[in-house]
């Protein structure tokens, strides 16, 4: 049987970073946008804040970047994510780049700065190192690990001081580290779990959660490291706030003015004096690119919604007219959103990183900005904040979702809420310190697998659960994998619940989860979709097979583009799967 492919539809920025310039071209000030296109290759938007117009520049490899510096206004680096930690290099006036250059074992550079030695220095993630860029030479080098617990995957920002760097070290232990830029040598500074607040020319301010208690951030000298004492605030450089909520970056412009950044759009703030007026937001200068497809549903219509990777969007494709929307953000924090779901006709939300739970009304005229539609509900934060269990309808009619715990946490929970009343109840650690990674339900429960993945740590091999979820909040009963095993999709038939356990498919029995029937499948499966009443489609790899867990039957349906990791019936029964950008039809009958 063969599948059509239908577009791409889902289009989106997701901004990462934010610099000014003075373009050698024309000697006018640019702000420089750094783009992540999920699934593509990101680019540099260049915006002329006085004219609007905007200058879209592909990087040369990877889908995005962090870290963006600009050197003497002749040249633009960039560290890129996600997948190879590139280091590029953009000529200025000839708008060229240089040999794009990478370490082997890094996949992302998070930020950049300049030491007193001239060189270009950089944070990773996974090997939480110290990289070493020279502008003479064009030479990256890999300096070697900062932090001294093997645990911590991420040096997330380094800072600059007079013949040394200060480095953020983190997740499993955080912690700060100074490295001597004569010596190589490193240790640690600060206080445990302090964090850095500003680095400038007179001091190091640090601040640790007992700031917030005490008002007294801790002062350091930057050419010496020695504590100051005293309150020693009027050394900080005095932060302007953008007048719009959530505003994703500010940086100031050289006569004052504020440029900010917004999810999709931006907008210009009038220097420092002037009546603080919301300014007209505008679409970044520059075509929104093709990315990638992180969730698919199909509302009661038939249209598909789904979201984007990375950048915190929606979209919606007609495939009646053939006509397709895509959204502003859809809340605050950025990330992306994981659970879909309609209920009536109101489509309900959960959302990384900032455990959200939205709900948008299609039919209403859009205003996130003032929280009116799409409106963010009491979110799951702090304690979970990644929905990477999905989200599903229970069998009371409400909205639930799986999650991940925090960032260096193990452990997740579930959350409900109330389509009528907008209310929410979170459970945590149902399962102490795993994670969600599943969640399914039929007319009677829920029913969710666990995982030994976190935020920010390594993945623990711990024996995983399998475990049904009464309406009410508590364990019906659950069944304990032995350590090792990988349990990877389920989802909740009439003849029982399928379960994905590494590379087989087995039916439970609802009471009491244990093995009705399994089947041997071809490769690891990725994702369970209900087809009909009793049979299931199964996505192995790059091949869709339909199952029928019952009676054991395993039937190849085709071959397809590529790995799907999101896909969604619509009423008439035809199946719609996405390969990375790319959405694609099954027609009705097929299988």
């Amino acid at each position: 049987m063969s599948y059509a492919h239908v577009g791409q539809p889902c289009r989106n920025f997701n901004i990462l970073g934010v610099i000014t310039i003075i373009d050698p071209r024309d000697g006018r000030e640019k702000v420089v946008l750094s783009n992540f296109a999920s699934g593509a290759t990101g680019n540099l938007v260049l915006v002329d804040p006085d004219t609007g117009a905007g200058e879209s520049i592909a990087l040369p490899a990877d889908e995005g970047a962090w870290a963006l510096l600009n050197l003497d206004n002749e040249r633009v680096l960039v560290g890129t994510c996600a997948r190879f930690g590139y280091l590029h290099s953009l000529d200025l006036r000839s708008r060229t780049w240089a040999e794009p250059l990478r370490d082997p074992n890094e996949s992302y550079i998070w930020n950049l700065a300049r030491g007193s030695d001239g060189k270009v220095y950089g944070g990773t993630w996974p090997g939480c190192a110290l990289l070493r860029y020279d502008p003479a030479t064009h030479r990256l080098d890999n300096l070697g690990r900062v932090s001294d617990n093997p645990d911590n995957a991420y040096s997330r920002m380094v800072y600059a001081l007079p013949g040394r760097l200060l480095v953020a070290c983190g997740y499993a232990e955080p912690h700060l580290a100074v490295w001597d830029l004569n010596t190589g040598q490193r240790r640690r500074f600060g206080q445990p779990g302090a964090a850095v607040r500003e680095v400038n020319a007179r001091v190091v301010c640090l601040e640790t959660s007992d700031t917030v208690r005490d008002g007294a951030p801790a002062f350091y000298d930057v050419h010496t490291l020695e504590p100051l004492t005293g309150d020693l605030r009027e050394a900080l450089t005095p932060q302007r706030k953008s007048v719009l909520p959530a505003a994703n970056w500010t940086i100031p412009l050289r006569d004052g003015r504020l440029f900010v950044v917004r999810g999709q759009e931006c907008a210009i703030e009038p220097a420092l004096g002037a009546p603080p007026t919301r300014p007209a937001l505008k679409p970044i200068p520059a075509e929104r690119p093709a990315t990638r497809i992180h969730t698919l549903i199909s509302d009661a219509q038939g249209r598909l919604w789904g979201s984007s990777a990375f950048g915190q969007t929606i979209f919606c494709y007609d495939p009646a007219s053939g006509e397709t929307w895509n959204s502003q953000v859809v809340c605050d924090a950025g990330g992306e959103v994981y659970g879909m779901a309609f209920i009536g006709n109101r489509l309900f939300m959960a959302a990384y990183a900032g455990g959200d739970h939205i709900v948008y009304d299609p039919a209403q005229a859009w205003n996130q900005i003032d929280n009116i539609n799409p409106r963010a509900l009491e979110p799951a934060r702090p304690a979970l904040i990644r929905p990477s269990g999905r989200s599903v309808i229970g069998p009371d009619g409400a909205f639930w979702t799986g999650w991940m715990a925090a960032y260096g946490v193990y452990g997740g929970g579930l959350s409900r809420v109330d389509p009528v009343t907008g209310a929410v109840q979170c459970w945590h650690d149902p399962v102490p310190a795993q994670a969600i990674i599943g969640l399914t339900a039929d007319a009677h429960r829920l029913y969710f697998i666990t995982g030994g993945q976190a935020n920010g740590l390594p993945e623990q091999t711990a024996p995983l659960h399998c475990v049904a979820w009464s309406v009410e909040g508590r364990i019906l009963c659950e069944r304990v994998y032995e350590a090792g095993a990988r349990l990877r999709a389920i989802c909740a038939t009439r003849a029982g619940v399928a379960l994905a356990v590494d590379q087989r498919l087995e039916l439970l029995d609802p009471q009491t989860l244990q093995t009705v029937n399994a089947m041997a499948l071809p490769s690891a499966c990725q994702m369970l979709l209900k087809w009909g009443d009793d049979d299931l489609a199964v996505f192995c790899g790059a091949q869709l097979l339909r199952a029928r867990p019952a009676s054991g039957e395993l039937t190849p349906v085709c071959n397809l583009p590529g790995e799907a990791h999101a896909a969604a019936f619509t009423p008439a029964g035809e199946l719609y799967f996405a390969c990375e950008r790319d959405l694609y039809r099954l027609p009705a009958g097929a299988g």
